[in-house]
């Protein structure tokens, strides 16, 4: 392999869905900018809280078994009673690397293969003997992968040509389209024994943050087939999929957070500023429709995820649980539009458990079914709902189907920036539509009625 065949910036032009995704993200950024210098406290929670989720994000796509809770105890206190000594060394070590590139951000310092090298070393310190800091010293292959590495006595100038156009701000190419293709060209080189996936993630996410941008960590639905295949079709030419993959990631980073600014400021006004411009960009087509509601019910599942974890904190003998089960797939919400089925449409559950007691709520997506006598609206917002459910023995029953009035609402409309939410009146005997909440409101409407119902409040 020569230089010219891994300098392909081009192939990560951005296109179409990605384009859009940038363009969201950069507008998010700003709003991010504008509110700099953050107070000292709150850059302290978003490290602490981001770098779990990086470290926890990267060691699971290369096979740690560890639990993102296992992992916040292990770099919160160094110790944990699972996962072997392997899978409990290398978290430890990701956030080391992690960190060192951050103060290497800092001082400003460029990306060299000397830090490279080093950054390996960390990541393989206590673990591997041999290659610890070293570029390989034989030829490797990948099972499966369309493309193999390089001869090994390629690396070095292969790696140090990388390094070259790392370094250069010259602003012909957008930040994340440099990260994508940083991500894949570290992959694509393999220039050490182990640990190339991690660093290539790591040299992706320096690239953004020296940019003033956000990381990237991988979802939990990348990990699986999408991530692999991305990057095998980068490597057959077609950058586009990897570099989506980024881009909603770094949105969904910057997303968060902005979420964490506003809990000092009026979450109206940056969602205003924010989402304005963009408002009929996604309603002009399918794909952008979707992306607006995908990042509409992820801003209402961060805010339910966010009350879930104070409330288990701070209420003595209660316990309140989270679960996450993804995001909006683009072909279900297309079925959901044409009013069909759509399976396995769960985003998010949540439990209450005190004394023998448990409470269990489902939220998930479906198509909104027109009821005359409430929908008096000519025009609702969007055709698909978040509903509720509550599990009663060993099946969940929509909360309008059950003699349930201590917990009112019973499905929830995006609509643009903000939220329609149906509920039932107890007085009036009937479902009414609230409009223009937020999603705080939404969230602090649903936890205010379940502590009333376990008669905490």
């Amino acid at each position: 392999m020569n230089v010219e065949e891994i300098l392909v910036l081009d192939r990560f032009r951005p296109e179409g869905a990605a384009k859009y995704v940038i363009d969201n993200l950069d507008d998010t950024v700003r709003t991010i900018d504008s509110h700099r210098p953050l107070p000292h406290d709150l850059v302290e929670r978003m490290q602490q809280e981001i770098l779990a989720d990086r470290v926890h994000s990267s060691a699971v796509t290369e096979g740690n078994r560890l639990s993102r809770r296992e992992t916040l105890v292990v770099l919160s206190t160094g110790l944990i009673d699972a996962g072997s000594r392997k899978d409990v060394v290398e978290v430890r070590n990701l956030a080391r690397a992690i960190l060192e590139t951050e103060e290497a951000i800092q001082r400003n310092d460029d990306i060299s293969p000397l830090l490279l090298r080093h950054l390996q070393g960390i990541l393989l310190d206590g673990i591997e003997r041999v290659g610890v800091g070293e570029y390989r010293k034989e030829n490797v292959a990948i099972s499966g992968a369309n493309q193999q590495p390089p001869d090994f006595n390629d690396v070095p100038i292969l790696v140090s040509a990388i390094c070259d156009v790392l370094n250069i701000s010259n602003g012909q190419y957008h930040p994340v389209q440099i990260a994508a293709w940083a991500h894949w060209a570290m992959a694509r080189v393999h220039p050490f024994r182990d640990g190339n996936g991690r660093l290539a993630r790591i040299v992706q996410d320096m690239v953004l943050m020296k940019h003033r941008y956000v990381p990237a960590p991988l979802r939990s639905e990348d990990r699986e087939g999408p991530y692999y295949e991305a990057l095998d079709r980068a490597d057959s030419g077609d950058g586009q999929a990897l570099l989506e993959i980024v881009a909603k990631n770094t949105l969904r980073m910057a997303d968060r957070y902005v979420s964490l600014i506003e809990d000092q400021e009026s979450k109206q006004d940056w969602l205003a500023a924010i989402t304005n411009a963009a408002t009929e960009k996604v309603r002009q087509t399918d794909h952008r429709r979707f992306l607006a509601v995908q990042r509409s019910l992820a801003n209402l599942k961060a805010e339910f995820h966010e009350i879930c974890k104070e409330l288990d904190r701070r209420i003595p003998d209660l316990h309140v649980r989270f679960a996450d089960y993804g995001d909006v797939e683009f072909e279900k919400f297309k079925q959901i539009e044409q009013g069909r089925f759509a399976k396995k449409s769960w985003l998010w559950g949540v439990e209450f458990r005190m004394e023998e007691t448990t409470l269990r709520f489902v939220f998930w997506y479906g198509a909104h079914l027109r009821d005359r006598q409430v929908d008096t609206h000519a025009d609702m917002p969007c055709p698909l709902v978040l509903i509720v459910s509550l599990q009663q023995g060993n099946y969940y029953r929509r909360l309008d189907e059950v003699d349930e009035d201590r917990i009112s609402v019973r499905t929830v409309m995006p609509a643009g920036t903000d939220y329609w939410r149906k509920r039932y009146d107890p007085v009036e005997k009937t479902d009414v539509w609230d409009e223009d909440l937020s999603a705080g409101e939404i969230a602090r409407g649903f936890f205010q009625e379940a502590l009333g119902k376990l008669g905490l409040v």
